[in-house]
């Protein structure tokens, strides 16, 4: 997007933002909700049979994975992308629709533990704006810690943990860059991606993300041959190459 039409995305946000919800209320009523997210992801990851799995042990190929996949600006932005956002409201604003994206890790986060996945404008705004008093509640380490623990990577697999051993049989930490990569590419769709049941679809989509670690400059284009080139070691052994 050129300066001009970045402008345009930050001031339509700002606009929206700051008019569709009462803001006040809106903090009063959140803010002490926002400090019970980290149990409520542990309650959840319980339920579902994974385990809590701290950052410092789960390995640096997924966390890179994700944030070039999903948020690469995640280090830098105050919870929002303000020109997806924007960008996402234009379109949506065009077409009648609510089918943009434009979610940041923390939206999708803030998303996941405190709203319902009902795509309706109000939502999208509380989404932004519980991102945003994430952002200031949590540092960024402890949101992506929140987040791989949380997320649904499909066949029934919520968090890293449980993705890990369901996929691979392996434990967060040792998971290789060619099944980070493979992880990394199912929050989108998780059931059309699922590597057990469509595994050249999901081949595809590790490829995408691949390519996403190398334009954020991750990992340079020949690592990124060598990993899609690499077998993947699939517990569902009639899937694996």
């Amino acid at each position: 997007m050129r300066g001009g039409t970045r402008l345009i995305a930050l001031l339509v946000s700002i606009v929206f933002l700051t008019s569709a919800v009462p803001i006040v209320r809106f903090y009063q009523s959140y803010w002490t909700r926002l400090q019970s997210v980290p149990a409520l992801v542990i309650y959840r990851e319980n339920q579902s049979g994974g385990n809590w799995t701290p950052l410092s042990r789960i390995s640096p190929w997924m966390a890179k994975a994700i944030v070039a996949t999903e948020d690469r600006s995640f280090y830098s932005n105050l919870g929002v992308s303000f020109e997806g956002i924007g960008r996402a409201l234009v379109v949506d604003l065009k077409t009648h629709s609510f089918a943009q994206g434009g979610s940041t890790i923390t939206q999708q986060l803030a998303r996941n533990t405190m709203l319902t996945p009902v795509k309706r404008f109000r939502r999208k705004i509380a989404e932004a704006l519980l991102a945003m008093m994430m952002t200031v509640l949590y540092t960024k380490n402890q949101i992506l810690a929140m987040y791989l623990n949380q997320v649904y990577l499909g066949d029934g697999a919520f968090g890293v943990d449980s993705a890990a051993e369901r996929y691979f049989g392996e434990s967060p930490a040792k998971l290789s860059l060619p099944q980070a990569a493979l992880l990394a590419g199912l929050p989108q769709a998780p059931s059309y991606y699922n590597p057990l049941i469509h595994f050249h679809t999901a081949k595809d989509r590790q490829r995408m993300v691949l390519e996403s670690m190398v334009a954020d400059h991750q990992i340079s284009a020949r690592q990124a041959r060598a990993a899609f080139r690499a077998p993947l070691h699939l517990e569902t052994r009639a899937h694996s190459v």
